[in-house]
């Protein structure tokens, strides 16, 4: 289920990914078509792409797709987690939505890191959580290295 929230979500994208990473140099105009034909053949999403064909780092990813949603993005191999707050979301719920709480946000809010922003049920999160929820953007393998908090 995708959800896309008001102030603390992920906002509908402003433009296209692809656009975006060409603007930011950071693919070329050519590899993004031959991306999005591979997306056309075999539905898989143009980042993920991007990403097994080696044009394009993962971090280079997360922060694009922050970009795009107008979010913050959580370099979690830099930003520790804290531990109480990450412990907050059982694990599995965790891998199903590719999420994982890093720290507080003001007097009640969480912020969780999210592999896809625009794929993610901002409501389902706060409702588990039992309180306001702010999304922000993390790689892939940094949000699974991260789950190990979760287990503690």
């Amino acid at each position: 289920m995708s959800a896309l929230a008001d102030n603390d979500g992920a906002r509908p994208p402003a433009e296209p990914l692809g656009t975006l990473l060409v603007k930011r140099g950071l693919i070329t105009a050519e590899r993004l078509d031959a991306g999005l034909a591979e997306v056309k053949r075999s539905g898989m999403r143009l980042g993920e792409v991007l990403l097994s064909r080696g044009w394009l780092f993962e971090g280079d990813l997360a922060r694009a797709l922050a970009m795009q949603c107008e979010l913050e993005y959580v370099d979690l191999a830099v930003q520790s987690l804290d531990p109480h707050v990450a412990r907050m979301l059982p694990l599995e719920v965790a891998r199903r939505m590719f999420a994982v709480p890093v720290r507080w946000v003001g007097e009640n809010g969480i912020l969780v890191a999210v592999a896809d922003p625009c794929d993610i049920d901002v409501a389902a999160l706060e409702q588990i959580l039992k309180h306001n929820v702010t999304i922000a953007v993390g790689e892939r393998t940094a949000i699974q290295s991260a789950w190990r908090h979760l287990t503690r």
